[in-house]
């Protein structure tokens, strides 16, 4: 038996997705693996977004298709480290904001590659594996 990548899918991709964007469909049937997952900070930030009963019926259906990762201790200590590195604003210097931090630990921790929209939001995190057909 091979190996299989896993795969974290960026809240970026999944609105995308929400939105019918063809760009977004094509890029996860591009994924090769059965283990594709969200985290529960994505599902948070989608529910932020639904404003309806209908919007979020209809997003947790969507996001019922992805495996769900929840945090952990060795997450939340990934993120301080992550914060510790990245949250002080310098000019020209990137600037880590908390979901993306959080979403960006759990990609380390499960080494998982991270399928995004915003790959300016991530780049600069050292040893986070980005999935080459993101923006």
């Amino acid at each position: 038996m091979g190996y299989r990548k896993k795969y974290l899918v960026d809240t970026s991709v999944i609105i995308a997705l929400f939105r019918k964007n063809e760009d977004a469909k094509t890029l996860l049937d591009s994924l090769d693996s059965d283990e594709v997952y969200v985290c529960d900070v994505t599902v948070l930030e989608i529910l932020a977004g639904c404003f309806t009963v209908e919007r979020r019926e209809q997003a947790m259906k969507s996001i019922a298709a992805f495996g769900l990762l929840k945090n952990s201790e060795a997450i939340s200590e990934q993120a301080i480290q992550l914060m510790k590195r990245h949250c002080i604003q310098r000019p020209g210097q990137p600037h880590l904001f908390l979901p993306d931090c959080l979403i960006a630990s759990f990609a380390l921790v499960h080494k998982m590659e991270l399928v995004t929209f915003n790959k300016k939001d991530f780049e600069f995190i050292q040893g986070i594996a980005l999935h080459p057909m993101s923006k």
